[in-house]
């Protein structure tokens, strides 16, 4: 996702530090940190093991790898602040630009042209790229060795690939429906419930919403390739057959896409592909223009919005849970940012405590996220309570909001991506031929033989 993915982190050393490493960009940088300075770390761990046993990394230095935007964000000072409390280690940062659609994601071809760096945080379908370019440490030995429990903490969300643990999951970015309370009054809608918020009832409130004359959408989607088939992945449908075969000739990946694109092209309660493709309207439509009725995406969007200084709004939020296809359970798409630790760090055990400190403790900064570690209900509500409530004083959102749209145990987490054999080529693959049917370029019957067709020699020649 856009976003999503693009979760923001702050600066190590300031701003100045920051902008240094900046100008390097994808170049190697030396291995002098911030506040190491030209010590090994190797033995200043060493030496400081015998003087403070409670933190034997204090004094080494790891090198995060991040976009600058990322790195000079408020929420990553505070983390690197706090890593550097918890356990005394210094974080500097290998800067790397934003990869470009269809570009090979910057940081892999740094790692695989030997780059040394210590942390890398991805989704688990970036991470798999990544372990078959085999740039990645496996954690199983230093977990092992630090007797630290990642399935305790974390379930099954710890990334694997072959048996082997290679993340650890921090944060789980779960769709929600959020809405403009302003437009609802002002058309006059009751706010919607938590219960029952089906699709169906997403799209009848989204038509009342609509208000053409006073440019006011009811609903707003954006070209994200997950909406393409986001009702099939919700009915259960699988994007593999039990063969490991593709499995977009079942009906459901045609009737989600159908649908989705309905929603601009047909109905006209949101822009239309066209306008999308066009960049008209950019992905933070909902939360800049103030004429959107209802957004339903990642949970990236609640920490983009509870910063009001770079998101200045005049209306209240609201929020509910993702909608769901009627009849069916209640779900969500959802995906995890995880850290994982590169073959060439040459800090591992020290790059293994600052991970395991940001996946145990990045919730805890306010800024709206949802960990990946296994909260109890009663923690979940404190954590609401201390942390969430209060970047939302303005729009009166309440616990109970949030535990359903991101803390409700009946209902089933799904994964916003396809993850399994050629998945990143898959997903090229649909946002190319989506894109095509919903701009009227090609029959949806064409479209889903088209993808079924790609994805199938896709994954022949992965296997190969």
């Amino acid at each position: 996702m856009k976003l999503r993915s693009t979760l923001k982190r702050g600066a190590a050393f300031g701003l100045a530090a920051t902008m240094a490493f900046s100008a390097v960009g994808c170049a190697k940088t030396d291995n002098t940190g911030a506040s190491a300075g030209s010590t090994d770390s190797k033995t200043t761990a060493e030496t400081t093991q015998k003087t403070d046993s409670n933190k034997p990394f204090d004094g080494v230095t790891v090198k995060w790898a991040l976009t600058d935007n990322a790195a000079t964000a408020t929420e990553t000072k505070e983390m690197i602040e706090l890593i550097k409390e918890k356990t005394g280690i210094n974080v500097e940062f290998f800067i790397t630009p934003t990869s470009k659609a269809g570009e090979m994601d910057k940081v892999l071809v740094s790692l695989m042209a030997g780059e040394e760096m210590d942390i890398v945080n991805r989704t688990p379908l970036q991470l798999e790229e990544f372990h078959k370019a085999a740039v990645l440490e496996p954690i199983d030995e230093l977990a092992k060795a630090d007797g630290y429990d990642m399935t305790s903490l974390y379930g099954d969300k710890v990334v694997k690939f072959e048996d082997q643990s290679y993340a650890i999951p921090a944060e789980k970015d779960i769709w929600l429906t959020y809405y403009n309370k302003k437009i609802f009054d002002e058309a006059n809608v009751p706010y919607p419930t938590a219960d029952g918020w089906t699709w169906e009832k997403y799209v009848e409130t989204a038509q009342k919403l609509n208000n053409p004359d006073k440019n006011v959408w009811g609903s707003f989607m954006s070209d994200d390739v997950a909406c393409n088939y986001m009702l099939a992945t919700q009915n259960g449908v699988s994007a593999y057959k039990a063969d490991g075969t593709a499995n977009f000739d079942d009906p459901a990946f045609a009737d989600a896409m159908k649908w989705f694109f309905s929603l601009g092209n047909d109905l006209k309660i949101q822009p239309n592909s066209l306008d999308l493709a066009s960049g008209t309207y950019p992905y933070n439509s909902f939360m800049v223009n103030g004429n959107i009725g209802m957004y339903v995406y990642g949970g990236w969007v609640a920490s983009a919005l509870s910063d009001k200084v770079k998101y200045p709004r005049d209306w209240e939020l609201g929020i509910l849970p993702m909608p769901y296809p009627e009849g069916t359970d209640p779900s969500s798409l959802t995906i995890t940012n995880c850290y994982a630790i590169p073959k060439t760090s040459k800090n591992k055990e020290a790059a293994f405590e600052a991970i395991k400190t940001i996946c145990e403790n990045k919730y805890t900064l306010g800024y709206g996220r949802v960990p990946a570690k296994i909260l109890t209900e009663d923690e979940a509500k404190t954590y609401i309570e201390s942390s969430l409530l209060p970047k939302f004083k303005d729009d009166n959102l309440t616990v109970d909001d949030f535990m359903a749209g991101w803390f409700d145990n009946s209902r089933a987490y799904l994964s916003e991506k396809i993850m399994g054999t050629a998945d990143t080529t898959i997903g090229q693959i649909y946002t190319e031929e989506g894109q095509l049917y919903g701009q009227g370029q090609k029959p949806l019957e064409d479209t889903m033989k088209s993808i079924q067709d790609r994805a199938n020699e896709a994954i022949k020649e992965a296997n190969q």
